[in-house]
């Protein structure tokens, strides 16, 4: 008989590690399962990612996603979950005729939650409804903060794979969560034997550390003293931890806790021995499969160690052999200064970085796919970063370790300051991150208010504001102009009397609608041209002229109030979490834009698909937002304390725009970048660089960012 399959009459069950989509489409899993006695598979990011950078089965599922314009977290998450959809199914005759006892298919959470227990439950019960099969595991990792997140999960009656276990404390933690969850769902009244986990105990890694610290304590020459020489420990540590860990699992059955549940039904979490191919070469590819067969186990093995077993292996119960052995194994490696209980901590730690890798690789990966499926409606950003080079891109990765984009996108306010006031601030000004799909809902309302404004012959519009609630839209207003058959629109942010003059000048008040923008709604330079427009128009139509004013202000302003007591037209409450230098895609730039006639509709999809570009899952180094911010800061800290803006001509108003941006934004605490609109370009960077040093020092930013868009 084959050894797979002989391994069920003694308990063990064997999965694959390794889920590709191949596998799934031309029938090796379907015969896997049904000829060579597979009872389960198990996916991996890294997995994913060699599929998907290197083969093409993807590719129209990762188009068709692109188009509907969803972000590369989504993209990943619709790729694996039909994957893991398509394996449940094939493996569910397996789980149906074992009565849940296999036929299982692991999906993981992300593996940047590992230390969140909150944020592993709510990923694991998302994942559990959107795969919406009997036989799906969802994997959590077995790290502190796991232990509360799987027993919660367990009581849900979500079934859970514990993932990334090394040290045999950490197992006992998790084997107790499970007894846990089942005996408060007996205490509900909800049934336990619906339930089931595996505990994931990773075995090879293990031997890789422990091999390589026992290689720095070989001493040749010295003869052999009290105990084994060091030599003889080598590939030993991973088979001896993972015999004592069972000796755990015995005593847990034997409980009277456990007979108590077994009594009700509940299945037992059976031991998975993970990470069971041989990392190094001298060793036997199925070293970590025939020591460990026993009762209430599985064995999740990579195609090569399955094949090797099929061909060779010997079959027999051998997890409860050679237990004094295993435990004079740890005594022994303890004796030459090897703490294995600190190496299972290291490596547990190391096990997290290990999933996050792929994980990053695979968002890149989609992250380039999506950009080139979109290349023809997304602007392009190229730097060349001069001597600031390397630092930039040390500090891409460094951002990376600190999760600053997942932080920026989840509001994360320690990203400016560590102090809890500020803090409270800070949290309170960040709606900008995700302002562009709430108005996207509200621009039929926009559109149609302007429709409205346009059929009634008003000629001129008047944005009354300043800084950054009039500056985008003076931006729209120089570089596109009115549509034709819109209103001219006129921007007075400056209190100098001609600007003032002016405005009345060349407006005719009868025809003019008034737009009084603040956030605060007590700005003193806008309320002052509030009220100076305001009785000059009451003057020229003879009556109150409430109909011709709109407010844009935040909700409860001292503004909002007027406009309600003097009858305006409209008044735009806009969300009080967007800061008024981050407002052009809030009321404070689409309502001009809606007035100049532009498409308020397209801009925002064009700015979705930037945000979705920039997201929280996208690596820095792909990232347009996040490359560009680490090469401001850091060309700042090497001395590059200017920024010049050098805009073609009909760009023009987008550099005094940001130039605007740039100082008010980092301008704080005496520090910050000196932005420049208007200069004449440098030398080109390639000469520059060549320049003599002390022609160089006359350019101090050496370093130049190039757009281009369609």
């Amino acid at each position: 008989m084959n050894p797979l399959r002989q391994l069920l009459e003694h308990g063990q069950s064997y999965w694959l590690d390794n889920l590709t989509r191949q596998m799934i489409r031309n029938g090796e899993l379907e015969r896997r399962v049904r000829d060579e006695g597979l009872r389960g598979v198990t996916s991996n990011p890294a997995t994913f990612h060699k599929a998907i950078s290197k083969g093409e089965e993807y590719d129209d599922q990762i188009e068709t996603l692109v188009r509907q314009g969803l972000p590369v977290s989504a993209i990943s998450e619709h790729l694996v979950v039909s994957d893991i959809q398509a394996a449940c199914d094939i493996l569910r005759p397996v789980y149906d005729e074992s009565a849940g006892l296999d036929g299982y298919v692991s999906l993981e959470v992300s593996p940047y939650l590992a230390h969140d227990t909150q944020g592993s439950l709510e990923e694991t019960r998302r994942l559990h409804r959107l795969v919406d099969r009997p036989n799906v595991f969802i994997k959590i990792p077995g790290t502190r903060a796991g232990f509360a997140a799987i027993e919660e999960a367990l009581f849900e009656g979500i079934n859970i794979n514990i993932t990334l276990l090394f040290a045999i404390a950490h197992y006992e933690a998790v084997a107790e969560a499970y007894v846990r969850a089942l005996e408060r769902r007996a205490e509900a009244g909800r049934a336990v034997d619906d339930v089931a986990s595996v505990a994931s105990f990773f075995l090879s890694r293990i031997d890789v550390l422990v091999d390589h610290l026992l290689g720095h304590r070989i001493q040749p020459a010295v003869t052999s003293g009290p105990g084994p020489r060091v030599e003889t420990l080598f590939g030993k540590a991973a088979i001896a931890n993972a015999k004592l860990a069972y000796q755990r699992l015995t005593r847990i059955l034997a409980s009277d806790r456990w007979k108590a549940l077994e009594a009700q039904g509940a299945r037992i979490q059976r031991l998975l021995w993970a990470s069971t191919s041989t990392k190094d070469p001298l060793y036997d590819a199925i070293r970590y499969v025939e020591p460990l067969i026993g009762p209430h186990t599985v064995n999740t093995m990579p195609a090569e160690t399955i094949r090797a077993f099929a061909e060779r292996g010997v079959v027999a119960t051998t997890v409860e052999r050679d237990l004094d052995e295993a435990r004079q194994v740890i005594e022994w490696l303890a004796a030459v200064g090897i703490d294995v209980e600190r190496v299972t901590w290291q490596l547990e730690n190391e096990g997290v970085q290990k999933f996050r890798a792929p994980f990053d690789a695979l968002m890149a990966t989609l992250a380039e796919r999506r950009q080139s499926i979109l290349e023809s409606n997304i602007a392009s950003q190229t730097i060349q970063a001069g001597s600031t080079k390397e630092s930039v891109a040390a500090g891409l990765d460094a951002l990376d370790d600190r999760q600053f984009g997942r932080r920026l996108f989840a509001k994360d306010p320690s990203l400016w300051s560590g102090d809890p006031e500020e803090q409270k601030s800070i949290r309170r000004r960040l709606g900008w991150l995700d302002s562009v799909e709430g108005f996207r809902q509200r621009t039929a309302d926009v559109t149609a208010f302007a429709d409205r404004v346009r059929e009634e012959g008003i000629t001129h519009v008047v944005l009354l504001g300043m800084g950054g609630s009039s500056l985008s839209a003076e931006v729209c207003r120089e570089t596109f102009g009115p549509a034709k058959g819109w209103p001219e629109l006129l921007v007075l942010d400056s209190t100098d009397p001609a600007a003032v003059r002016d405005i009345a000048r060349r407006v005719d008040l009868a025809s003019t609608l008034f737009i009084v923008a603040s956030k605060s709604g007590t700005t003193n330079e806008t309320l002052s041209f509030y009220h100076h427009f305001w009785e000059a128009t009451r003057q020229a139509l003879g009556s109150a002229p409430g109909h011709r004013f709109v407010a844009i202000t935040d909700p409860g302003t001292p503004l909002a109030k007027e406009a309600v007591m003097q009858g305006f037209r409209r008044s735009f409450e806009n969300p009080e979490d967007i800061g008024g230098r981050y407002s052009a895609l809030s009321y404070f730039g689409l309502v001009p834009m809606a007035l100049l006639g532009l498409d308020v509709a397209g801009l925002l999809d064009r700015g979705l698909v930037m945000q979705r570009t920039c997201g929280p899952f996208v690596p820095a180094g792909r990232n347009p937002g996040l490359h560009l911010g680490a090469l401001l800061g850091l060309a700042a800290r090497q001395g590059r304390d200017k920024v010049t803006f050098a805009p073609s001509r009909s760009l023009g108003a987008f550099g005094e725009w940001a130039e605007q941006l740039l100082a008010e934004g980092t301008g704080k605490a005496g520090r910050g970048l000196i932005p420049v609109a208007g200069e004449l370009p440098a030398p080109s960077l390639p000469a520059l660089e060549r320049a003599a040093p002390q022609r160089r020092a006359q350019h101090r930013p050496v370093f130049a960012v190039d757009y281009r868009s369609n």
